[in-house]
């Protein structure tokens, strides 16, 4: 969890430079995290599900091998089932609410498979804050969190979720 320095608390909460419910949210799914964790015994590994919002443009499997390449630096396991949301014009405004993979994700967690859902950032989720605020509540209730790539992961090497252009082999030599 980020620990901001006492200049920055404001309201009991880090100020995370976004309005004071946003960051309330953003402090809230930082302290799950950090309470789950604390929780699981060391001898057990963390097991996540990673979930993947396919955007126009968005290579959902090398978005789902990028979460468990960081997941794997946590030393996380990641669960076998991966979630791909393929949202046609429900990204286009206005926003769908709707997320069915999202929701088959929730499932493994309530069924106590995994402990978290990884997914790339924020804009992942649901839209509204209200929604992200219900997510967060149910995860609580099943003593599990949401995991967000660190910012520095999507930089480095850049996240660009487009397949690699296959080589071109001359021919005769394949």
């Amino acid at each position: 969890m980020e620990a901001g320095p006492p200049d920055e608390m404001k309201g009991g909460w880090p100020d995370y430079g976004q309005p004071p419910f946003e960051a309330w949210l953003t402090h809230r799914r930082q302290t799950s995290e950090t309470n789950v964790l604390a929780a699981i015994p060391p001898s057990r590994q963390v097991r996540v599900a990673t979930y993947v919002l396919a955007e126009p443009g968005v290579d959902p499997e090398a978005a789902h091998a990028y979460l468990a390449q960081f997941a794997e630096t946590r030393n996380w396991r990641v669960h076998s089932t991966l979630f791909t949301e393929r949202p046609a014009a429900s990204i286009a405004p206005p926003r769908d609410m709707r997320r069915p993979e999202l929701t088959r994700a929730c499932g493994t967690v309530r069924r106590g498979v995994v402990d978290s859902i990884l997914t790339t950032n924020y804009q992942a989720l649901p839209p509204n804050s209200t929604s992200y605020e219900h997510l967060l509540g149910q995860l609580d209730l099943w003593r599990a969190f949401i995991a967000f790539l660190p910012p520095g992961w999507l930089q480095q090497p850049p996240l660009l979720l487009h397949p690699p252009h296959p080589i071109a082999t001359p021919k005769g030599t394949a």
